[in-house]
């Protein structure tokens, strides 16, 4: 019994931060404050009125037209997230130039791919940036997400064999990683320091940390209740 209620107690700890986000709707302000924005650049007008309406209305829409609430992150590193800033368009940059060179290559030399990353985050929030960063970097788009393990399927140019696609993986898996620093949440950061300690170059995931700690039976059974 004792041993069932650790495995739930470390369960119920290692859920996404989706499910369990409990707080109140006063905890979206960040949502109204984006709503209050496209509001007043719709009127063209930012004047201390149309900001007022635009706050009513914003309000308005959060009550009445409720959505799952957007987990945000609860930390914030300005350092972090000014030094990602900076590689994202260093990253920019790099992958302009290599993308421009290729087109203007002779012959059939770019061999395209498929790569499936598998993220450490669980954050709906954070998963949706990625893709984002992906789809402003040149040479990847994100064409698939599998939401229960964290992972994205992209489209990479010039990716001829398994040694490039796991290259590719590991440059994704720090471009999350100074992610997470910058303004992940706290679950997602301790992942990472946990790594920096380590520092053995294990990745290490929720989903995999999720399903090691389920009891499992004979022959792979995972034993519920």
């Amino acid at each position: 019994m004792t041993n069932d209620s650790t495995r739930h107690k470390a369960a119920a700890q290692n859920k996404p931060s989706a499910i369990e986000d409990r707080r109140s709707r006063l905890s979206q302000w960040p949502m109204i404050v984006g709503l209050t924005f496209l509001w007043a650049a719709l009127w063209q007008d930012f004047t201390p009125s149309t900001i007022v309406l635009g706050i009513i209305f914003s309000t308005l829409v959060m009550l009445f037209f409720p959505l799952p609430p957007v987990p945000f992150a609860d930390r914030i590193n300005v350092y972090h997230s000014f030094t990602f800033i900076l590689y994202f368009l260093w990253k920019i940059t790099v992958a302009t130039w290599q993308v421009a060179s290729k087109s203007i290559s002779p012959g059939p030399n770019v061999i395209n791919s498929v790569v499936a990353v598998k993220l450490r985050t669980q954050d709906d929030l954070l998963m949706t940036l990625i893709g984002h960063v992906y789809a402003l970097i040149p040479g990847s788009l994100v064409i698939d997400v599998d939401r229960p393990s964290s992972t994205l399927f992209l489209h990479v140019i010039d990716v001829p064999d398994e040694q490039a696609a796991e290259a590719f993986r590991v440059d994704s898996l720090n471009i999350e990683a100074r992610m997470i620093r910058g303004f992940g949440s706290k679950r997602d950061f301790k992942l990472v320091q946990a790594e920096d300690q380590a520092n053995d170059g294990v990745v290490l995931r929720h989903s995999e940390l999720e399903a090691s700690d389920s009891p499992v039976g004979p022959e792979g059974e995972t034993w519920t209740s």
